[in-house]
């Protein structure tokens, strides 16, 4: 068994990325409402001062990491490349949120 072939690496990874991108929601969402930012994705920047953004960064994270888990089973490898990359750049997003407030 490789080192990236065990299950509960995914899991963790899985979770840790669904986290920030609901952290990421909280954050924007904070950050708009207090006139600190703006939404720079245009597709969004309509849901942001409303309840459905955060139901809809739920969702989005839960449907990402259900993709991921799915590819997982065959690619494994590829799976858990992608989350990390996927979660360096949500920690990346959530950094720049947060020294937007300091």
């Amino acid at each position: 068994m490789s080192y990236f072939a065990s299950g509960y690496r995914i899991r963790i990874l899985l979770g840790a990325l669904f986290a920030a991108i609901v952290a990421d929601g909280i954050i924007t969402r904070f950050l708009i409402h207090k006139g600190f930012a703006q939404e720079g994705n245009p597709f969004l920047s309509q849901w942001v001062g409303k309840d459905a953004f955060l139901a809809f960064k739920l969702l989005g994270g839960f449907l990402v990491s259900l993709c991921l888990y799915l590819i997982y089973k065959r690619h494994p490898t590829l799976s858990i490349c992608c989350s990390i990359l996927f979660l360096a750049a949500y920690a990346f997003i959530i950094l720049w949120n947060l020294l937007i407030m300091t």
